[in-house]
């Protein structure tokens, strides 16, 4: 019973430093541009940081949402995003900002 306690604690504790780590790796995400013709919008910049403050990493890292918790195997797009997938999920007026021409600038910024 005793090896049993000190085995959970001890993956306790390595579950708490692996979390640790991952929320030390927060800032701004910059999504490159894929699609062809797209080249007059700038490419959109995800306030990461923002996000991890307000909500815990499941949020947006599950099967609902799909994203994935490996940088760049997201294929977003605009019209995804309009059907509720991705950042849509949140994204279409409730509980955040909507997507609209009047909002391009928030994500697609300079």
């Amino acid at each position: 019973m005793k090896l049993l306690t000190c085995l959970v604690a001890l993956g306790m504790q390595m579950a708490s430093a692996s979390c640790a780590l991952a929320e030390s790796v927060v800032g701004d995400i910059t999504f490159e541009r894929k699609s062809k013709g797209a080249d007059e919008f700038a490419p959109a910049v995800f306030p990461h940081w923002v996000h991890r403050v307000k909500y815990k990493c499941y949020a947006c890292h599950n099967k609902q949402v799909n994203f994935a918790m490996k940088a760049g195997t997201a294929a977003i797009t605009m019209d995804l995003i309009d059907q509720g997938k991705f950042c849509g999920t949140c994204h279409k007026g409730k509980p955040a900002f909507g997507v609209s021409f009047e909002t391009c600038i928030k994500c697609h910024r300079k």
